[in-house]
């Protein structure tokens, strides 16, 4: 009985290590409005964006739903502010400097995937 019960945890370790997914996974494919598939290597400005914040171990960039769109954010720990970086697939950035828009924003999105890295803000 207790070697069947080591055996199932050795078993979902090995599964869980082996199973889980890199943090920093660049072929996190999803379809996007835009009609990309890789929007980390499809969409040149998303691209850029990743470059300015890899070697920041607390960084993300997240899918959400918003209004019926799609929404790109991209999370730094270096940024100075956290309502400056939002956009839609094609590199429009949303205007959130009104506290009231950028509050909604917050209370109504929902997270489709997390694209790259963390989602900084929920930690």
């Amino acid at each position: 009985m207790k070697t069947k019960l080591l055996n199932h945890i050795l078993i979902l370790f090995v599964g869980t290590l082996f199973g889980s997914c890199d943090i920093n996974d660049t072929k996190n494919n999803v379809s996007l409005e835009c009609g990309v598939i890789n929007p980390l290597e499809d969409l040149s400005w998303l691209n850029q964006k990743l470059e300015n914040i890899k070697e920041d171990p607390l960084s993300g960039i997240i899918l959400y739903r918003y209004n019926s769109r799609q929404v790109i954010e991209v999370q730094s720990s270096l940024m100075s502010s956290t309502n400056i970086s939002q956009y839609y697939c094609d590199g429009t950035k949303l205007n959130f400097e009104d506290p009231v828009v950028y509050q909604d924003f917050l209370k109504n999105r929902v997270e489709i995937k997390i694209l790259y890295g963390i989602d900084l803000w929920k930690l």
